[in-house]
């Protein structure tokens, strides 16, 4: 059988497992069969639809990360409508600038921010409203589900953190195609509880939620505000065997006592994402949470690229795997030309789950039509085995006198220093190089300064060593976990001017 719907295998599943646990929240201890989440999915679609909503709407979608919000896309998914996620903890600013671009036809929005929007605008509360049994019933007899693998499902708003929205419109297809490519590469099956932690909006933390209800496991669901405490608890209630966490998350995990994470143990797979684990970090998660570790390069456009797990990671430490099922990734220069293996340039992949060319908002997109080649930014370099190695952001090189640095390498250095438990390596202006290196460190103890600068003098040219070394408390992310550079820069800035002042 041909799947063409993402919210198609969720009505097999109701028929042939209609007991089995399809979705926990652990917030609340609610658990509902798959035979109870079709029902939902049936009658959420027929509220939307006396609501108007229809197939190739745009609909935007700003809630907290409940079963609720989890059912919603299902729904959306299945009347053939566009999910726009929003993130309802964004500034108002921020939500009316995604608003202003995209135009949704409507918002769905928490109680608790509803009042703050202008526009048609439902609360989650009015969507979740019961209709009577026999409502439901006349509904169902007529209504007919769009099973369209071409037509649009969702724009996965790009995880990037300066400028304009950007908005690849991803099918059914190519979320279809994730969910396999996952399930192959990851051995994901129906036998998996799978525990989620990330924000429902983002990239990450949905695309791992629905391909788990496609094969027809048990999602727990655990999500934001993360703590690690609280994920400890989880863990020992639930024992779920597999779960996706960004770099962030895990080092808070790695101050806990060795104690508490020997609760890990009933994890077989740890997903790591969002931002490559340095090689130290990666063998203390690997004896102290979870030894089937797996470093997933992904990207919001494409899903996942590369996979690298535990029992690889000890000879190419520095690696982010072999592209997944069905991936194919080379490395080109400037102008498009293929580089041969070892030498740093472009990344681009293509493969059957990267977005559409044409985008919800007409925006340029980072797809080749020509090709379908997809590039996400970044820069790395394939070996002679295949294996490919992040080297940095394109954005995020540093030119200083001419000459290319590359923050990534400087952070591994940096980042071996007992100490220190983040670190992020970014340009300043500078009037006689252009630009030169600035860091942003977590530390836990101050005044370690020189033990910077000593590391760095033994392992990296004089150019490369930081100008500026800034401490701070936390640094700054994005709700997906990845750094945001510009606010760092402010800061760094800032602090430089009122030190000229002094």
């Amino acid at each position: 059988m041909t799947i063409k719907n993402i919210s198609e295998p969720i009505t097999s599943h109701a028929i042939n497992r209609t007991e089995h646990p399809a979705i926990i929240d652990a917030n609340t201890d609610c658990t509902f069969s798959y035979g109870q989440l079709e029902r939902q999915i049936i009658a959420t679609v027929c509220r939307l639809s006396q609501l108007k909503v229809r197939t190739g709407n745009l609909i935007g979608v700003a809630l907290s990360d409940t079963i609720e919000h989890v059912i919603l896309q299902l729904a959306l998914a299945r009347i053939g409508a566009i999910h726009l996620p929003l993130d309802w903890r964004w500034a108002q600013s921020e939500i009316e600038t995604v608003i202003n671009e995209f135009r949704p036809s409507i918002i769905i929005l928490e109680p608790a921010v509803l009042n703050n929007f202008k526009g048609k605008r439902f609360s989650v509360r009015e969507i979740f409203k019961s209709n009577s049994s026999d409502v439901l019933e006349k509904f169902q007899a007529v209504f007919k589900p769009s099973y369209n693998p071409d037509a649009p499902l969702l724009v996965s708003l790009s995880s990037g953190t300066t400028g304009t929205p950007t908005g690849p419109t991803l099918n059914h297809s190519h979320m279809i195609n994730r969910f396999i490519a996952q399930s192959i590469s990851l051995k994901f099956s129906w036998h998996d509880r799978f525990l989620a932690t990330t924000p429902l909006y983002f990239g990450g933390g949905r695309t791992f939620v629905l391909s788990c209800l496609f094969m027809g496991g048990t999602v727990v669901l655990d999500c934001p505000p993360w703590k690690p405490k609280n994920f400890i608890s989880t863990l020992k209630k639930y024992s779920p065997n597999l779960t996706f966490l960004v770099p962030t998350q895990i080092r808070d995990l790695l101050t806990l006592e060795k104690e508490l994470l020997k609760n890990c143990s009933v994890l077989s797979t740890l997903i790591s994402s969002g931002s490559p684990l340095h090689k130290h970090e990666r063998k203390r998660v690997i004896k102290y949470i979870c030894p089937g570790l797996v470093e997933y390069y992904a990207s919001t456009e494409g899903g996942g690229i590369s996979a690298l797990f535990a029992n690889e990671m000890e000879n190419v430490p520095e690696s982010v795997g072999k592209p997944i099922f069905r991936v194919e990734v080379s490395i080109t220069d400037q102008n498009n030309n293929k580089l041969p293996n070892g030498q740093i340039g472009l990344i681009k992949y293509r493969g059957p789950a990267v977005a559409n060319s044409t985008q919800i908002n007409k925006k340029k997109s980072n797809v080749s039509n020509e090709e379908e080649w997809f590039y996400p930014g970044d820069l790395g370099e394939l070996d002679t085995n295949g294996y490919l190695y992040l080297r940095g952001r394109a954005k995020d090189i540093i030119i200083r006198g001419g000459i290319n640095i590359y923050p990534q390498e400087i952070e591994n250095v940096i980042i071996q220093i007992s100490d220190i438990q983040e670190v992020s390596v970014f340009s300043l202006p500078d009037d006689h190089y252009g630009e030169i290196v600035a860091a942003a460190i977590v530390v836990k103890h101050k005044n370690i300064t020189k033990n910077i600068m000593r590391k760095c003098t033994q392992l990296l040219a004089p150019y490369k060593i930081p100008s500026i070394i800034i401490e701070l408390k936390e640094l700054p992310k994005n709700s997906g976990g990845k750094i945001i550079k510009d606010k760092l820069q402010k800061i760094a800035l800032e602090n430089r001017k009122h030190e000229i002042e002094q």
